[in-house]
This record gives C-alpha cells, structure tokens and sequence, in this order.
C-alpha cells in the first residue's frame, strides 16, 4: 500500500489527552495521533482519533480516498487471502467475559482497517497505557503498553492480530443470539496486549 501512516501516542510527543471514562478498568487513556498522506505521494496531515475518526476527515479532505488507498484491501478479515507474516499469540494468556461486550461485526471491520495500513505503531511508558485504535458501533479495539520502556511494533497488523485472536476465543454466538458479541483481552509475551470490548462511540 502508498498509504504512509506513523502511529504516535500524544504522550510521545506532547501533553497527554486523557479520556479516564473511556479507559478500561486499571488502564489510563491516550489519544492516538495519525500522520496520513491525503493523497498518493502527496502531503501529509496529522488527525487525531480513532482509525475510524481519521477516516471520516480523510474523506472530507479526500472524497476519493478509499479507492486511492484502500482498493487492494481484502473484503473479508481472511486469514489465507495475504502472505503477510502474522504476529504469533499462540499460547497467549487471554481473559474474556471481563466488561461489557462489542458486536464482532464492527471488530471485524476494524481489523480490516488496521491490516490495510503501513507503519509502526508506538506508544509511550506504560505500564497501564492505552490507545484506543477503533471505535465504531459502541465497538472498540484497545492497544496497551505493559512495559515501563516506550514500545514500537511491525506493524498496525500486529494489533490487528491481537484483536482477531480475541475474536477467535471471546466471541459469543449460538441459538438465541442475533448478533455475535465478543469481548476479552490478550497479552503477548512482549509487554503489550489487546482489549476488544463494548465502547462508547
């Protein structure tokens, strides 16, 4: 993909946004800030929000992004549809049932969203510090830092992984249940972890 996209948490780089009634229980809050072409090999701006938030403004800037940037996207979140190495969560411990749950359609798309873009995602010291990096549908996608050190991973694909794992485990449907929902957490060996539950947004 073109799309150039440098995933900061304002505590990295200036004074920190907190948003305490929105972080999960124990987990202070950042806001994310995104630095994303507005055209291809064009300039550059920095929104700040969830993917879905800056999304909404690149199509105010942009009304032809999506087929500019997101066209290769696979429809579907299939695991065999790309050869792009996946972050291993094999064996991760995972805890779900612990708040209110997302509708796993949402988490889906988010997913999708992340896997599309390019860059690394950073997060200032934690422990105890998340972004959250989707938001649709009162459906959200936390991405924490449990190590005292600034962290940097791949790719946005590795939270994206953590979300899907989530997804795999946590997922609550069956008879009686019209919309699948799932909510749970996942901690990679790395001093990291994801958290896929119900949001306001």
């Amino acid at each position: 993909m073109r799309l150039a996209i440098a995933f900061a948490v304002l505590s990295a780089i200036c004074p920190v946004v907190w948003a305490t009634s929105e972080a999960p229980e124990g987990y202070g809050l950042d806001i994310p800030e995104w630095e994303v072409e507005i055209t291809p090999g064009g300039d550059r701006v920095i929104l700040n929000g969830t993917i879905e938030e800056v999304h909404e403004e690149l199509l105010k800037l942009n009304p032809k992004w999506d087929e500019e940037f997101l066209a290769d996207l696979p429809v579907e979140d299939d695991e065999s549809s790309t050869l792009v190495k996946r972050t291993d969560f094999y064996g991760a411990k995972v805890v779900c049932g612990k708040w209110s749950s997302a509708r796993s359609k949402p988490i889906s798309n988010g997913i999708k969203y992340l896997r599309g873009l390019s860059g690394h995602p950073r997060a200032g010291p934690g422990p105890g510090k998340c972004a959250r990096v989707s938001c649709s549908y009162q459906s959200g996608i936390w991405w924490c830092n449990d190590s005292k050190k600034s962290k940097t991973l791949n790719s946005f694909g590795s939270i994206a992984d953590g979300a899907s794992y989530v997804l795999g485990h946590c997922t609550n449907s069956g008879a009686g249940i019209e919309f699948p929902t799932v909510n749970g957490q996942v901690f990679h060996k790395t001093d990291w972890n994801v958290i896929v539950r119900g949001a306001s947004c």
